[in-house]
């Protein structure tokens, strides 16, 4: 599993002509960025994205979908952003509804406007490629293999790093501007990171007992930490303590299939994780994880869903 996911930063692939078809408009509701639907500036914003999904076939081919908020009748997705670039990542979005993406090729975070809307910004990370994308006010961490880094709309200005740290998995920022990372260290074993305030040093974290791999993580509004079990069945919830690079245990639960990424929405009632076994996305109770519904309407199933994010 290590060397597949040091594999998953740089992975390019050929692309099948079916898959250049369907990044040109062959799925319904896809469209190029910067393109609306025909409806859009109508539409009312209970109407629009309230979750965005990204999916991909390597690192040449990736989509990001936009459903309603609460899709318990499987409907198809509202819009889509085409011709995206990247791997096994993990997407962010703001209050606003902006979306961020990070492109695994050439080392930028591309912000597209609220509902699928136009290419808004592209802020270049002159510390290395990025995969994933985490945010706190203004701040946004762009996460490469090795690194994180601090940046703004107008660009990024220092690295967060540490010695130890063999390739990252993902990062979060609790609410206090710590920023907290899951990675393989030189030996392969899993490890959480913290950088206090989102500064350097890093501090290697006790505590942390996630199995198999590093996990996608998330905070919630109560600074809970939240990590998925990465390609398996598990998620397990943390209480940290940044002043002492500690996490204690709270609970581990099991998942409804094999997943990636998560996302909570606003109130904190419901988590929406990528389900990696089926293409699909599954919808939890939370805390409790108590499953409540899955839907997979119009994702392609050529493509693996990756990251996943609530706007509202």
């Amino acid at each position: 599993m290590k060397f597949q996911l040091v594999a998953r930063r740089s992975a390019v692939v050929l692309i099948a002509p079916a898959i250049l078809a369907a990044c040109a408009g062959g799925p319904p509701g896809v469209t190029p960025p910067g393109v609306h639907p025909a409806w859009w500036r109508e539409a009312p914003a209970a109407a629009r994205a309230g979750v965005y999904v990204a999916q991909a076939n390597g690192a040449a081919d990736g989509i990001v979908f936009g459903f309603g908020a609460q899709d318990r009748k499987n409907k198809a997705p509202r819009c889509s952003i085409g011709n995206q670039k990247f791997a096994d990542t993990a997407i962010a979005a703001d209050p606003a509804g902006n979306l961020y993406l990070a492109n695994v090729q050439n080392g930028t975070v591309n912000v597209y406007g609220p509902n699928c809307g136009s290419l808004i910004a592209t802020l270049s990370d002159p510390y290395g490629s990025d995969s994933d994308v985490a945010l706190h006010g203004s701040t946004i961490y762009a996460v490469g293999s090795e690194h994180v880094a601090v940046c703004t709309r107008k660009g990024c200005t220092a690295a967060l790093t540490d010695p130890s740290i063999l390739q990252l998995e993902t990062a979060a920022v609790d609410s206090k501007g710590n920023v907290w990372a899951s990675f393989y260290d030189q030996q392969g074993r899993i490890s959480l990171m913290v950088w206090r305030n989102g500064a350097m040093p890093g501090h290697a974290v006790s505590g942390y007992v996630n199995q198999n791999t590093p996990g996608g993580l998330i905070f919630d509004n109560h600074d809970n930490l939240v990590s998925i079990q990465t390609r398996f069945f598990h998620a397990y919830a943390y209480r940290c303590d940044a002043a002492a690079s500690a996490c204690t245990s709270t609970g581990t639960f099991t998942l409804h299939a094999a997943s990636l990424f998560g996302a909570l929405n606003a109130q904190n009632t419901d988590i929406q994780v990528t389900d990696y076994a089926n293409d699909s996305v599954d919808v939890y109770a939370y805390p409790g994880f108590t499953y409540e519904y899955s839907y997979d309407s119009g994702l392609l199933k050529t493509s693996s869903v990756q990251g996943i994010a609530q706007t509202r």
